[in-house]
Protein backbone atom coordinates (compact mmCIF):
# COMPACT_ATOMS: atom_id res chain seq x y z
CA UNK A 1 0.00 0.00 0.00
CA UNK A 2 1.99 2.74 -1.12
CA UNK A 3 1.02 6.12 -0.40
CA UNK A 4 3.36 8.06 -1.73
CA UNK A 5 7.34 6.69 -3.44
CA UNK A 6 9.95 7.24 -1.49
CA UNK A 7 11.44 9.87 -4.53
CA UNK A 8 8.43 11.98 -3.44
CA UNK A 9 8.87 12.60 -0.14
CA UNK A 10 12.44 12.84 -0.29
CA UNK A 11 12.07 15.88 -3.40
CA UNK A 12 9.37 17.29 -1.31
CA UNK A 13 11.23 17.55 1.87
CA UNK A 14 14.66 19.11 -0.62
CA UNK A 15 12.40 21.75 -1.83
CA UNK A 16 11.22 23.16 1.56
CA UNK A 17 13.24 26.20 2.43
CA UNK A 18 11.56 27.16 5.59
CA UNK A 19 13.30 24.54 8.12
CA UNK A 20 12.20 24.95 11.76
CA UNK A 21 15.28 26.30 13.61
CA UNK A 22 16.94 25.07 16.86
CA UNK A 23 17.19 27.83 19.14
CA UNK A 24 20.14 30.23 18.97
CA UNK A 25 21.29 28.75 22.47
CA UNK A 26 21.11 25.41 21.53
CA UNK A 27 23.75 25.40 18.70
CA UNK A 28 25.81 27.60 21.21
CA UNK A 29 25.72 25.24 23.78
CA UNK A 30 26.57 22.11 21.43
CA UNK A 31 29.42 24.07 20.36
CA UNK A 32 30.65 23.92 23.89
CA UNK A 33 30.11 20.52 24.51
CA UNK A 34 33.07 19.71 22.68
CA UNK A 35 35.26 21.90 24.63
CA UNK A 36 37.50 20.48 27.70
CA UNK A 37 37.83 24.13 29.39
CA UNK A 38 34.22 24.84 29.25
CA UNK A 39 32.67 26.10 32.90
CA UNK A 40 29.75 26.73 34.88
CA UNK A 41 30.46 30.48 34.90
CA UNK A 42 30.43 30.01 31.06
CA UNK A 43 27.29 27.91 30.84
CA UNK A 44 25.66 30.43 32.94
CA UNK A 45 26.78 33.61 31.17
CA UNK A 46 24.87 31.89 27.98
CA UNK A 47 21.92 31.25 29.61
CA UNK A 48 21.53 34.67 31.07
CA UNK A 49 21.52 35.97 27.89
CA UNK A 50 18.42 34.38 27.30
CA UNK A 51 15.52 35.15 30.03
CA UNK A 52 12.70 33.52 29.45
CA UNK A 53 15.05 30.52 29.21
CA UNK A 54 16.09 31.42 33.05
CA UNK A 55 12.66 31.94 33.94
CA UNK A 56 11.92 28.46 32.65
CA UNK A 57 14.96 27.04 34.43
CA UNK A 58 14.15 28.57 37.84
CA UNK A 59 10.29 27.43 37.51
CA UNK A 60 12.12 23.94 36.66
CA UNK A 61 14.53 23.73 39.56
CA UNK A 62 11.83 24.99 41.85
CA UNK A 63 9.34 22.48 41.03
CA UNK A 64 9.10 19.02 42.92
CA UNK A 65 10.80 17.54 39.90
CA UNK A 66 14.49 17.80 41.38
CA UNK A 67 13.20 17.66 44.88
CA UNK A 68 15.52 20.90 45.94
CA UNK A 69 15.13 21.75 50.15
CA UNK A 70 15.22 25.03 49.21
CA UNK A 71 14.30 28.16 46.46
CA UNK A 72 17.05 28.89 43.63
CA UNK A 73 16.74 32.39 42.63
CA UNK A 74 19.46 33.06 39.89
CA UNK A 75 21.21 30.44 37.54
CA UNK A 76 24.37 30.38 39.20
CA UNK A 77 22.48 28.64 41.80
CA UNK A 78 20.68 26.16 39.58
CA UNK A 79 24.54 25.50 37.87
CA UNK A 80 25.71 24.71 40.95
CA UNK A 81 23.32 22.09 42.55
CA UNK A 82 22.58 20.68 39.38
CA UNK A 83 26.01 20.16 37.84
CA UNK A 84 27.28 20.88 34.28
CA UNK A 85 25.78 17.91 32.38
CA UNK A 86 22.09 18.21 34.14
CA UNK A 87 21.89 21.78 33.23
CA UNK A 88 22.91 21.35 29.63
CA UNK A 89 20.34 18.49 29.25
CA UNK A 90 18.14 20.55 31.05
CA UNK A 91 18.45 24.08 28.63
CA UNK A 92 18.32 21.36 25.38
CA UNK A 93 14.80 20.25 26.80
CA UNK A 94 13.36 23.30 28.07
CA UNK A 95 14.92 24.95 24.83
CA UNK A 96 13.38 22.34 22.31
CA UNK A 97 10.14 21.75 23.57
CA UNK A 98 9.21 25.40 23.58
CA UNK A 99 10.20 26.03 20.30
CA UNK A 100 8.21 23.00 19.25
CA UNK A 101 4.86 22.39 21.96
CA UNK A 102 3.42 24.50 19.98
CA UNK A 103 2.46 22.14 16.65
CA UNK A 104 -1.36 21.53 16.43
CA UNK A 105 -2.51 17.64 17.75
CA UNK A 106 -4.16 15.20 15.09
CA UNK A 107 -6.63 12.35 15.42
CA UNK A 108 -3.89 10.18 15.98
CA UNK A 109 -0.28 12.41 16.65
CA UNK A 110 -0.35 14.31 20.07
CA UNK A 111 3.13 16.51 20.67
CA UNK A 112 2.42 15.72 24.32
CA UNK A 113 2.97 11.97 23.97
CA UNK A 114 5.72 12.93 21.64
CA UNK A 115 7.81 14.41 23.81
CA UNK A 116 7.23 12.30 27.21
CA UNK A 117 8.62 9.73 24.70
CA UNK A 118 11.61 12.13 23.71
CA UNK A 119 12.18 13.13 27.10
CA UNK A 120 12.15 9.59 28.27
CA UNK A 121 14.54 8.17 25.66
CA UNK A 122 16.87 11.22 26.23
CA UNK A 123 16.74 10.66 30.29
CA UNK A 124 17.15 7.07 30.17
CA UNK A 125 19.51 6.97 27.85
CA UNK A 126 21.30 9.23 30.18
CA UNK A 127 21.10 7.49 33.23
CA UNK A 128 22.69 4.27 31.36
CA UNK A 129 25.91 5.99 30.18
CA UNK A 130 25.69 6.99 33.85
CA UNK A 131 25.63 3.78 35.21
CA UNK A 132 27.99 2.19 32.90
CA UNK A 133 30.66 5.11 32.99
CA UNK A 134 30.40 5.99 29.48
CA UNK A 135 30.67 9.26 28.71
CA UNK A 136 29.39 10.16 25.06
CA UNK A 137 29.85 14.34 25.49
CA UNK A 138 25.65 14.39 25.82
CA UNK A 139 25.27 12.95 22.71
CA UNK A 140 23.49 10.14 24.75
CA UNK A 141 20.76 12.59 25.83
CA UNK A 142 20.40 14.93 23.13
CA UNK A 143 20.15 11.96 20.92
CA UNK A 144 17.69 10.04 22.98
CA UNK A 145 15.73 13.44 22.64
CA UNK A 146 15.82 14.19 18.96
CA UNK A 147 15.97 10.06 17.85
CA UNK A 148 12.01 10.47 16.60
CA UNK A 149 12.00 14.11 15.54
CA UNK A 150 11.78 12.49 12.08
CA UNK A 151 8.05 11.92 12.96
CA UNK A 152 7.39 15.59 14.11
CA UNK A 153 8.94 16.38 10.77
CA UNK A 154 6.01 13.58 8.71
CA UNK A 155 3.31 15.05 11.04
CA UNK A 156 4.56 18.71 10.52
CA UNK A 157 4.47 18.75 6.70
CA UNK A 158 3.09 16.38 5.31
CA UNK A 159 0.14 15.71 8.54
CA UNK A 160 -2.59 14.23 5.86
CA UNK A 161 -0.90 11.49 4.32
CA UNK A 162 1.11 10.58 7.71
CA UNK A 163 -2.64 10.26 9.39
CA UNK A 164 -2.98 7.40 7.16
CA UNK A 165 -0.17 5.82 8.39
CA UNK A 166 -1.43 5.66 11.59
CA UNK A 167 -4.52 4.33 10.02
CA UNK A 168 -2.69 1.84 8.38
CA UNK A 169 -0.69 0.94 11.51
CA UNK A 170 -3.56 0.14 13.28
CA UNK A 171 -5.38 -1.98 10.51
CA UNK A 172 -2.73 -3.95 10.20
CA UNK A 173 -1.50 -4.20 13.87
CA UNK A 174 1.92 -3.07 12.26
CA UNK A 175 4.29 -0.67 14.20
CA UNK A 176 4.48 2.62 13.16
CA UNK A 177 8.62 2.53 11.73
CA UNK A 178 6.99 -0.79 9.37
CA UNK A 179 3.56 1.16 8.65
CA UNK A 180 5.70 3.79 7.49
CA UNK A 181 7.74 1.92 5.16
CA UNK A 182 4.78 0.48 3.67
CA UNK A 183 2.94 3.16 3.09
CA UNK A 184 5.53 6.01 2.23
CA UNK A 185 8.57 3.94 1.43
CA UNK A 186 10.61 6.09 3.21
CA UNK A 187 10.44 6.68 7.37
CA UNK A 188 10.74 8.89 10.09
CA UNK A 189 14.28 7.62 10.45
CA UNK A 190 15.41 9.34 7.10
CA UNK A 191 13.41 12.44 7.84
CA UNK A 192 15.50 12.89 10.77
CA UNK A 193 18.76 12.38 9.07
CA UNK A 194 17.47 14.69 6.37
CA UNK A 195 16.87 17.48 9.57
CA UNK A 196 19.93 16.37 10.86
CA UNK A 197 22.05 17.79 8.10
CA UNK A 198 19.74 21.01 7.66
CA UNK A 199 20.54 21.39 11.31
CA UNK A 200 24.52 20.24 10.89
CA UNK A 201 23.96 18.51 14.25
CA UNK A 202 27.35 16.54 15.29
CA UNK A 203 27.91 13.25 13.27
CA UNK A 204 27.18 11.00 16.56
CA UNK A 205 23.83 12.57 16.91
CA UNK A 206 22.77 12.30 13.36
CA UNK A 207 23.58 8.63 13.30
CA UNK A 208 20.95 7.59 15.90
CA UNK A 209 18.22 9.95 14.12
CA UNK A 210 19.03 7.85 10.89
CA UNK A 211 19.63 4.39 12.26
CA UNK A 212 17.85 3.93 15.88
CA UNK A 213 15.85 1.45 14.00
CA UNK A 214 18.99 -0.38 11.81
CA UNK A 215 20.81 -1.80 14.30
CA UNK A 216 22.97 -4.96 14.56
CA UNK A 217 24.55 -6.82 17.21
CA UNK A 218 27.97 -5.38 15.86
CA UNK A 219 26.61 -1.77 16.82
CA UNK A 220 27.10 -2.56 20.23
CA UNK A 221 30.87 -2.67 20.34
CA UNK A 222 31.21 -0.28 17.20
CA UNK A 223 28.48 2.10 18.20
CA UNK A 224 27.62 1.67 21.87
CA UNK A 225 25.66 5.34 21.74
CA UNK A 226 23.51 4.01 18.87
CA UNK A 227 22.90 0.52 21.06
CA UNK A 228 22.05 2.09 24.28
CA UNK A 229 19.65 4.87 22.69
CA UNK A 230 17.94 2.42 21.11
CA UNK A 231 16.99 0.10 24.38
CA UNK A 232 16.04 3.41 25.92
CA UNK A 233 13.30 3.60 23.26
CA UNK A 234 12.52 0.51 23.65
CA UNK A 235 12.13 0.32 27.33
CA UNK A 236 10.29 3.99 27.14
CA UNK A 237 7.68 2.85 24.73
CA UNK A 238 7.14 -0.54 26.85
CA UNK A 239 6.50 1.88 29.90
CA UNK A 240 3.28 3.46 27.74
CA UNK A 241 5.39 6.47 26.98
CA UNK A 242 4.88 5.95 23.11
CA UNK A 243 3.33 7.01 19.88
CA UNK A 244 3.02 3.31 18.86
CA UNK A 245 -0.57 3.11 18.23
CA UNK A 246 -0.60 -0.91 18.83
CA UNK A 247 0.82 -2.87 21.78
CA UNK A 248 4.20 -3.40 21.67
CA UNK A 249 6.15 -6.81 22.76
CA UNK A 250 7.39 -5.84 26.03
CA UNK A 251 10.00 -8.98 26.41
CA UNK A 252 13.20 -6.82 26.19
CA UNK A 253 14.71 -9.59 27.64
CA UNK A 254 14.72 -11.49 24.14
CA UNK A 255 15.97 -8.66 22.51
CA UNK A 256 19.58 -9.42 20.73
CA UNK A 257 21.15 -5.85 21.15
CA UNK A 258 20.10 -6.24 24.97
CA UNK A 259 21.99 -9.06 25.15
CA UNK A 260 24.45 -8.23 23.24
CA UNK A 261 24.93 -4.95 25.58
CA UNK A 262 24.91 -7.41 28.73
CA UNK A 263 28.00 -9.77 27.41
CA UNK A 264 29.65 -5.88 26.12
CA UNK A 265 28.73 -3.98 29.57
CA UNK A 266 27.40 -6.86 32.29
CA UNK A 267 26.69 -3.76 34.79
CA UNK A 268 24.02 -2.90 32.67
CA UNK A 269 22.17 -5.93 33.71
CA UNK A 270 22.19 -4.08 37.44
CA UNK A 271 20.67 -0.94 36.40
CA UNK A 272 18.41 0.02 38.79
CA UNK A 273 14.55 -0.92 38.16
CA UNK A 274 13.28 1.59 40.43
CA UNK A 275 14.95 4.59 37.71
CA UNK A 276 11.76 3.67 35.74
CA UNK A 277 10.01 4.66 38.18
CA UNK A 278 11.14 7.81 38.93
CA UNK A 279 11.51 8.60 35.38
CA UNK A 280 7.66 8.20 35.31
CA UNK A 281 7.36 10.44 38.18
CA UNK A 282 9.45 13.34 36.16
CA UNK A 283 7.38 12.94 33.06
CA UNK A 284 3.70 13.28 34.60
CA UNK A 285 5.21 16.01 36.66
CA UNK A 286 6.85 18.14 34.77
CA UNK A 287 4.79 17.55 31.14
CA UNK A 288 1.25 16.16 33.20
CA UNK A 289 -0.64 13.04 32.77
CA UNK A 290 -2.27 11.73 29.69
CA UNK A 291 -4.39 9.33 28.28
CA UNK A 292 -2.25 6.52 26.72
CA UNK A 293 -4.54 5.47 24.24
CA UNK A 294 -5.39 6.59 20.69
CA UNK A 295 -9.06 6.88 18.79
CA UNK A 296 -9.71 4.04 16.94
CA UNK A 297 -10.56 3.49 12.66
CA UNK A 298 -14.42 3.90 12.36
Amino acid sequence: MALETQFDIQKALEEIDKVPTLPKIVYKIISMISDSKVSLSSISKVIEEDPPLVARILKEVNSGCYQIPFRISDVNQATVLLGLTELRNLVFELSLHSNFYHIKKSRYFSFNKFWKHSAGTAKLASAICKHLSLNFEQADFVGGLLHDFGRLILHFYFQSIYEKVFQYSIENQLSLHKAEKDCLNFTHAQAGYWLANRWRLPRDVTEVMRHHHQIIKEDVHERPLLAIVYVADRITNINGFTLEPNPLDDNIDEDPIWKELQKVYPKISTFPLEEMNRLRGYLSQRYGAEDNTFNQVN
